[in-house]
């Protein structure tokens, strides 16, 4: 159970001593529990008359024909900052690549703050049609909306945009948690975007058996399935407190009602006491089958070293099924070799004077506030956030360079084993502007429309005279799955770089999934888009605000072993254990995907001893035993067949 309370600010000022006299404030000492800002719902929703300053590219620079700079384009506008974001909500773009369609949802500016509105453009983003409404909160029986979450929709078979659908969900202050004109209701709705569609909308309140707050978490499948989740909580009007469910929704499309409709299951998750869930994230594999859902949080039962980590769970089945918790652990001897290493010796050492530095194996670490999550081809989810020393105890965590960097933690083989890798050095983590504006580091994860690249962007101000993340641009790194044994990490870029969005790239959001072309000689081009809006020190986060979107930012790939991997269906196959043995042995056997499979044994000299036809397995792990018992000793090989596939290794029986 978690309060978050508007004294936060003042907790970060008075900062807690862990070890010795050293003063930890000078490392950017911070609470571990995410701010709670959704006391926000009462910021100005007026359209406001303030000026919105407008996007006015550099002048060219000399010598500079060969350099890749992206473009900046207006798009829709919002109230006031909180238009765009509160918090870990930022599913707010989606990208379909058979339209050729991008679509991006957000509180509107007119007719005021209330209302829920999305831009869209059937050209890949060259041209838009902005702040078109979807949801109306003076219809009877409505309330004001905030902080949406929304994508796009689009029946089955269809190749027309105009018959496409844009749909959100969203917070409503229909006061039926207990306060006047606050939070408890949920809206949800669809417009066509064919001209002279009308929206279809409807809600949740928290009146009966089911309570509801924020949603946290966003996404429509392949199939056309929608998804959101909360965490629920009691809300007091200025602070919330997680009350152990998280709301599970699942939305099925009624073509009549030209709506989602849904359906909302409780699932009862303790953390441990005094601690909350700091974000939520759900994605699936681009066939819709394999999902995942990932919360940062800790559960009662502590991991060694490890504060708030990702916590998942994994459908194989398109949603029907979920699994039990999956526990990444950051720190300890079970920990992420990268995590354990990250911070220099030099910088332990400053850290824990005048006390000794602890073994590596006994450095506790955290990740957060916030993270994004994509699944790749494969069905293994890749998740990026920021990896901070913290201390478990006091509930602390330190955010200075030495001590926080971004990290990409991922699985190769369905979950059962986890990597992690340090993305970059990151400079700030924090950003505070007046209209108690707040904003910390929110990396966006994306991905090929077929699940085959993953993409990384961060916000950072890294500029000499930067004391904060006010001025960030938005730097961008690649990753290949398919390359090497556990895949490979290009390089980074700087995407804003001497553009009209250089340090101005506020809130920088990416969609789950980003636009292809296919160029011919085996090569593929992806566009990865951003919107952001622009925040300094001349606006309040009270004021009106202006989103951009970027719409040529490039990356060419070659597709030179890569088709024999998409189409693969297994994804690792273990050593067996034990081994030598003289009785039985067993192989464990992750599946990309459904596949019908064949265990052979071959003796040394090529004859086949044994086979085992096991029919079709489902994609996930599975525990294979071989009979040694009727085998002379000697070497062995047993081979893995699928449709598409074998994997052979060798075996000692004794």
């Amino acid at each position: 159970m978690i309060k978050k309370s508007l004294l936060f600010s003042l907790m970060l000022l008075i900062g807690i001593a862990v070890s010795g006299q050293n003063n930890k404030a000078q490392f950017g000492e911070m609470s571990a529990d995410a701010p709670d800002h959704n006391w926000a719902y009462s910021k100005n929703t007026q359209s406001g008359t303030t000026d919105i300053p407008a996007v006015m590219p550099l002048p060219p620079l000399k010598d500079s024909k060969e350099a890749n700079f992206v473009s900046v384009i207006p798009i829709g506008t919002s109230a006031n900052a909180f238009g765009h974001f509160v918090g870990s909500r930022t599913a707010n773009i989606m990208v379909n690549n058979v339209l050729n369609t991008v679509v991006y949802t957000h509180r509107l500016k007119v007719p005021n703050g209330n209302y829920i509105g999305y831009d869209v453009s059937f050209d890949r983003g060259l041209t838009w049609q902005i702040d078109q409404m979807n949801y109306d909160p003076t219809l009877p029986g409505y309330f004001p909306a905030r902080y949406p979450l929304g994508g796009l929709y689009n029946p089955e078979g269809n190749t027309d945009p105009q018959q496409a659908y844009h749909t959100y969900v969203a917070p409503l202050l229909d006061g039926s948690l207990g306060v006047e004109n606050s939070w408890g209701g949920i809206g949800f709705g669809a417009k066509q975007f064919a001209d002279g569609a009308q929206a279809a909308q409807s809600s949740f309140n928290s009146l009966g058996d089911i309570h509801h707050y924020l949603p946290s978490a966003f996404t429509v499948q392949a199939n056309g399935t929608a998804w959101f989740i909360s965490d629920r909580n009691q809300w007091d009007g200025s602070s919330s407190t997680y009350d152990g469910i998280l709301n599970i929704a699942k939305g099925f499309f009624n073509e009549d009602a030209g709506m989602f409709e849904y359906e909302v299951d409780e699932w009862p998750f303790d953390v441990q006491e005094g601690r909350g869930i700091n974000d939520i994230e759900i994605a699936f594999s681009p066939d819709g089958m394999t999902g995942w859902i990932c919360l940062l949080t800790t559960q009662p039962e502590l991991l060694p070293y490890t504060s708030y980590h990702p916590i998942f769970f994994k459908t194989t089945d398109g949603g029907e099924n979920w699994s039990d918790p999956i526990e990444v652990q950051l720190g300890g001897e079970a920990g992420l070799e990268a995590i354990k290493n990250f911070i220099t010796d030099e910088d332990l050492i400053a850290f824990y004077d005048p006390d000794p530095v602890p073994d590596r194996n006994a450095i506790p670490y955290y990740i957060g506030y916030y993270f994004d999550m994509v699944v790749d081809a494969w069905g293994n989810p890749h998740i990026s956030g920021n990896v901070m020393l913290t201390n478990v105890e006091e509930n602390t965590i330190y955010t200075n360079p030495s001590y926080n960097a971004p990290f990409h933690i991922w699985t190769t083989d369905g979950g059962e084993t986890w990597e992690a890798f340090k993305l970059a050095t990151l400079y700030q983590y924090k950003a505070e502007f007046d209209g108690d504006v707040t904003h910390y580091n929110h990396h966006q994860v994306s991905s090929a429309p077929d699940g085959t690249v993953i993409f990384f962007s961060w916000l950072d101000s890294d500029i000499d005279e930067a004391t904060d993340n006010k001025r960030p641009d938005i730097y961008f790194r690649d990753f290949l799955p398919y390359e090497g044994e556990i895949g490979t990490h290009g390089e980074i870029e700087n995407v804003t770089f001497l553009s009209a969005a250089m340090w101005k790239a506020n809130w920088a959001n990416m969609p789950e999934r980003v636009f292809e072309q296919l160029l011919g000689d085996n090569t593929v081009e992806y566009t990865i888009p951003w919107v952001y809006m622009q925040l300094d020190e001349t606006l309040s986060g009270n004021d009106p605000v202006q989103f951009n979107y970027i719409p040529d930012f490039k990356k060419v790939y070659s597709l030179t072993g890569l088709q024999d991997k998409v189409f693969n269906e297994i994804a690792t196959v273990s050593q067996n254990y034990p081994n030598p043995f003289s009785t039985e042995t067993q192989i464990k056997l992750t599946l990309i995907k459904e596949s019908a499979v064949t265990l052979e044994v071959f003796s040394l000299t090529g004859q086949k001893v044994s086979m085992q036809h096991k029919g079709s397995l489902q994609a996930g792990t599975h525990t294979l035993t071989i009979d040694g018992s009727n085998l002379k000793p000697g070497i062995y090989f047993y081979t893995l067949t699928t449709a598409n596939q074998k994997v052979t290794k060798k075996m000692i029986v004794k």
